[in-house]
């Protein structure tokens, strides 16, 4: 019996021990970082973006092929950055570390990513928002191919303005509300697949079961084809003043 009770108060020691030392060494670690991947010979992107939890901006106009910077206040979300370049492309991936939670109180989570793309070269764009509140506002870039997958929270997607050249996006949306944001000027053609969730499309026609178009879809030379799969929650298709 003696024994029992001196593994129990042991376990219970290294409990409070643990939980103590990991909030002390580690969930009070902060950070904040910038990102800048300078411009070299490749004709086109490759990004892929990994994010868990917290607030996620991504936008246009990076002077280098990818700048901004991180703010979090935690040494588990500490994110990791590699570029490499293969041929003409080049590789970019930014991947969140772990999320953290043993021991931690997660209404003091701050993680904070300000992204910037380049406007100068081609991109495939994959983006995993995780737990977040985000916004993609993807105008001005040169995208080849978009790919979305969004966990929970809520989102908006701005790809208005000008497209010179049409475009594949994948959406795969699952918990929350998200507004994407299209252009009136280019043809748009969203192919829907839902299940609990609902879907605005005021401004779309039904082409077929599921598929939808724009006003500017007939005849458009420049056409972004969209395929959506929605889980629940709210998805607004809106187009741009």
């Amino acid at each position: 019996m003696n024994k029992i009770l001196g593994i129990a108060l042991l376990t219970g020691f290294l409990v409070v021990f643990g939980i103590y030392g990991y909030n002390k060494w580690f969930a009070k670690a902060s950070g904040n970082d910038e990102i800048s991947i300078e411009k070299d010979k490749a004709e086109a992107l490759d990004v892929d973006i990994d994010f868990g939890v917290g607030n996620l901006f991504i936008q246009g106009g990076s002077p280098g092929w990818v700048s901004g910077e991180f703010s979090y206040n935690h040494k588990k979300l500490e994110p990791k950055v590699t570029y490499k370049k293969k041929k003409d492309v080049g590789y970019v991936k930014i991947n969140q570390g772990s999320k953290p939670t043993f021991g931690f109180n997660k209404r003091k989570l701050k993680n904070e990513w300000d992204l910037h793309l380049t406007n100068e070269i081609p991109i495939d764009l994959d983006v995993d928002m995780g737990v977040s509140t985000s916004t993609l506002n993807l105008k001005g870039l040169q995208l080849n191919n978009l790919s979305v997958d969004s966990g929970v929270g809520e989102s908006v997607i701005d790809m208005s303005g000008k497209w010179n050249k049409g475009f594949k996006a994948d959406f795969d949306l699952g918990v929350g509300d998200v507004t994407i944001i299209l252009p009136k000027q280019t043809g748009v053609r969203v192919n829907v697949s839902k299940g609990i969730g609902r879907v605005d499309l005021k401004d779309f026609t039904m082409q077929n079961d599921g598929v939808y178009v724009n006003d500017a879809f007939a005849g458009a030379d420049v056409i972004i084809d969209i395929t959506v799969d929605i889980g629940v929650g709210d998805v607004k298709f809106k187009t741009a003043d």
